[in-house]
């Protein structure tokens, strides 16, 4: 076990690709990277494809061998790919793709077509549809559909926390979970987990894309075109819909920014988007 080769990589979920997100900072992370050579990949809400900050957008250009995107749902609802008509989901990822595609475009940066389900829920019908557009695979943290077990031949991978990576699972490929919480006491855990990670077993940090091509041969073509997707999505939702994620997003990045860090106001936001249902 310990001369076998492992692949490994870190992904954050949800991050805005700005200077700062929540607890997480791009350089400080990307500097930490290089220190103790380790991989992230974010798990990019295609939603966000028009709010990526310029400087951060260089930095994922020049330093391709740290960082990475995939693709983290399409407008982060609560089990948005979690329903079985699958010519809504069929609808949804290729809205999802069409916004990374025009991400690309706007910033430079490239993206795996690789899928991390939003709150790790999925069907066996997001799988096939996920099939139908050319993903790779799907990186999840919920092993099972909710229309019982796996019944979707598509390239599929689980990820674990840090915790039960170091109390025993140890996967090939590794895939870690995170959200930009976990550094809310600053990055020592983090490069704990990966010095003891390191030490373990050896270990080739890579992307999400380069490491699935090692296991899977999936048929994959390279398609830039998405004709006829309107990226706002009002031709899927309506207005009411759209509204309604409109709100989500923006709240979303009021808890992760400021409300998270005042834990007493933090608990109370949370009681308040339950109620509300948003």
């Amino acid at each position: 076990m310990q001369n076998k080769l492992h692949y490994a990589n870190i992904i954050i979920d949800d991050p805005l690709l700005k200077e700062n997100y929540g607890f997480l900072n791009y350089q400080i992370l990307l500097d930490l990277m290089d220190k103790h050579n380790f991989f992230t990949t974010i798990a990019f809400i295609p939603w966000n494809y028009k709010r990526t900050d310029k400087k951060i957008a260089a930095l994922f250009r020049e330093r391709p061998d740290r960082f990475s995107l995939c693709v983290h749902g399409c407008d982060h609802t609560k089990g948005e790919f979690g329903v079985s008509d699958i010519e809504h989901l069929d609808s949804k990822v290729k809205l999802a793709t069409a916004r990374m595609i025009e991400h690309e475009k706007i910033t430079g940066i490239s993206f795996d077509r690789v899928m991390v389900f939003p709150q790790g829920i999925f069907s066996n019908e997001a799988l096939d549809a996920l099939q139908l557009n050319n993903y790779y695979a799907a990186v999840n943290t919920v092993p099972m559909p909710i229309n019982g077990h796996r019944s979707s031949n598509f390239p599929f991978f689980v990820r674990h926390t840090p915790e039960d990576i170091i109390t025993g699972v140890t996967t090939n490929p590794i895939f870690v979970v995170l959200h930009h919480d976990y550094f809310k006491n600053g990055y020592k855990k983090l490069t704990d987990f990966v010095g003891e990670l390191n030490t373990r077993v050896k270990i080739k940090w890579d992307s999400i894309g380069n490491i699935l091509n090692c296991f899977s041969t999936p048929s994959f073509k390279s398609n830039n075109k998405q004709a006829n997707v309107d990226l706002s999505g009002l031709d899927l939702y309506g207005y009411k819909e759209f509204l309604k994620i409109l709100m989500r997003r923006y709240l979303s990045d009021l808890r992760d920014n400021y409300l998270c860090k005042n834990d007493y106001i933090f608990y109370y936001a949370k009681k308040v988007r339950d109620l509300i249902k948003i």
